[in-house]
């Protein structure tokens, strides 16, 4: 017994039966270098503790009680009875709320296992025999207790049998709703999501169109994109921009020449025509790589005197705004490509130019009246199905079931996710969204069928400059390059070039291939190669270069519109990267 923490004294049971007294119980472990596992006996005699009444002789034992603070995996136990006792003398009740075994050996030897113990979880072990198997108790008691014992014990186990019962009704039933509302949410969904994906394609026969589409190049990028769920995984900011770029050369606002602006010293860009430019490029391999690193834009005056003949729609207004800006920055009305990452870079003003034509693109897609509100369905049965799967995970924790959390939770959640992340928020309207989704599905096709054709002619050639511009706001510019190629062997041939496409997209997508060809009394009968691969570092798919270039200058641009400092330990805005090391790098746990 403890008498305060240095005082120890032997324990003397007191001789009044009000008189309560904590006894500690210590042992020492010796010091162990390294053992697989280790087992201490610690044995106890209690002395008084059955009380002997006219029929039968009772106890009850407590190893632990309430105020237990230390969890235990399993607990074992074995009571056996005095000699002669058997299972028809002697009778015994567990009382433990968790997990538990009983059973009992012939001669009525008591044996039972608790499992996951927590703290303040208490075990009783109530047992009675026969009182004329026992002899010498101390405690005694003239009155009977036998039934009294049965009655009290029969009712604890009945009520407690009875509210576990209700406990387990009211859980089945419980998870029973959770799993069959959440599977009948996540069914609805799935099917608004469905119908909202189906509702965002066009629904018309796919037919060949030859003429562009009725909108700007941005608004029929953000149609494919809704239509076909983005081709070829490009940007689509990306490709608003370059075919918007490419729509302000095809109408002459601005020229687009290949390579950096190096190879062009001396020359003044804005007022030079195609022809006499290819005629001072040379066609080493040095220069043709050159030319395929990049390009060269330069701004051309009409945008200055008279830039309402141009006829751009907003959007084509706004990319030459920012085409101008670039010009200013770098104090130049014709620059490479490569060039615009320095004229944005470290300025927060390029994200407001930025915005211009991003919202400049929105206004006008939204203008064209073919989309609307979609996937309500969806929205609705997929957000029950995700507080259905939250309820679900909120009960498998409160009730610590691992099964319950993986069978029924997780995939609720799973499923809810994956009805959220699959629906069209915007659909196609039944009148005029499907006539322009088939327009634009029309001519993505022709396009890249556009080899297999008989019927073409010298108008082709003509519209090709604005078919290219759209082929770039496809994300199709490299196929529509290869198609045009096994189309037209003519385009192997400079002089036709020279006389029939100057100054638009198709001359400076083949040019470059065959520049000097001309002096050199070249290529004129031989054919124009079939094979992207022809095309080699990206000469002549001005659409692909672009879209690489405008994402970079986005990347850019965002950089530069972060602001500068730290977040002063207010953990807001992200991570960062930094120091490594300092302490508490290890794990820890317990003494």
């Amino acid at each position: 017994m403890t008498n305060g923490t240095d005082s120890m004294e032997s324990y003397a049971p007191s001789t009044s039966t009000t008189s309560q007294r904590a006894v500690e119980v210590g042992w020492n472990i010796p010091a162990t270098d390294s053992a697989d596992s280790m087992r201490f006996r610690v044995s106890m005699t209690f002395h008084g503790v059955a009380t002997a009444y006219s029929d039968v002789a009772a106890l009850q034992w407590e190893p632990f009680g309430t105020s237990n603070q230390v969890p235990i995996g399993t607990v074992t136990g074995v009571v056996r009875f005095p000699d002669g006792v058997t299972k028809s003398t002697s009778w015994a009740w567990l009382h433990f709320t968790g997990t538990s075994t009983t059973s009992r050996d012939s001669d009525g030897t008591l044996r039972f296992t608790a499992t996951d113990v927590r703290t303040g979880q208490y075990l009783d072990v109530v047992a009675m025999m026969n009182v004329d198997a026992t002899s010498g108790v101390v405690r005694r008691s003239d009155s009977s207790a036998k039934s009294r014992i049965m009655a009290d014990e029969t009712r604890q186990e009945e009520e407690w049998r009875a509210e576990r019962h209700a406990a387990a009704v009211r859980t089945v039933v419980g998870w029973a709703v959770v799993i069959v509302l959440g599977l009948a949410f996540l069914v609805l969904g799935i099917i608004g999501s469905v119908r909202s994906n189906g509702l965002a394609r066009y629904r018309g026969d796919v037919d060949y169109r030859r003429d562009p589409p009725d909108m700007s190049p941005a608004s029929a990028a953000a149609l494919l994109s809704l239509v076909e769920d983005g081709p070829n995984g490009t940007s689509l900011t990306s490709r608003q921009m370059s075919a918007t770029v490419l729509s302000l050369v095809s109408k002459g606002a601005i020229a687009v020449y290949p390579g950096p602006a190096t190879m062009y010293q001396g020359m003044d860009l804005t007022r030079s025509s195609a022809a006499s430019v290819a005629a001072t490029l040379h066609t080493d391999e040095t220069s043709r790589s050159r030319m395929s690193s990049t390009s060269t834009v330069a701004i051309l005056p009409v945008c200055s005197t008279d830039r309402g003949s141009l006829h751009l729609s907003p959007s084509e207004d706004a990319a030459l705004a920012l085409l101008e800006t670039a010009a200013r920055r770098l104090g130049a009305q014709a620059f490479g490509l490569d060039s615009l990452q320095t004229a944005f870079s470290g300025w927060s003003g390029g994200a407001a130019v930025q915005s211009r034509f991003m919202a400049a693109a929105a206004n006008e897609f939204a203008m064209l009246g073919v989309t609307r509100h979609g996937g309500v369905m969806a929205s609705v049965f997929g957000s029950l199905a995700f507080v259905d799967a939250a309820i679900a995970l909120a009960l498998a924790c409160h009730q610590e079931s691992l099964a319950l959390l993986l069978v029924v939770g997780l995939p609720l959640l799973a499923g809810a996710l994956f009805v959220l992340s699959t629906k069209r928020a915007r659909v196609l309207t039944d009148d005029e969204g499907q006539r322009l989704a088939g327009q634009v599905v029309g001519l993505k096709r022709y396009l890249t069928d556009f080899s297999d054709f008989s019927d073409r002619g010298v108008a082709d050639i003509v519209l090709w400059n604005r078919y290219l511009v759209y082929a770039a706001a496809f994300g199709i510019s490299d196929v529509a390059i290869r198609q045009l190629a096994k189309a037209y062997p003519q385009l192997s041939d400079p002089q036709w070039l020279d006389s029939n496409a100057t100054g638009s997209l198709v001359y400076w997508s083949y040019r470059p291939w065959i520049v000097g060809s001309s002096l050199a009394g070249g290529m004129a009968g031989s054919s124009v190669p079939d094979s992207g691969a022809a095309f080699r570092g990206g000469i002549g798919d001005i659409g692909s270069q672009l879209n690489s270039s405008f994402s970079q200058l986005r990347s850019t641009i965002a950089a530069a519109s972060i602001p500068k400092g730290s977040s002063g330990g207010s953990f807001s805005g992200g991570g960062f990267g930094g120091s490594s090391g300092g302490s508490g790098g290890g794990s820890f746990g317990g003494r």
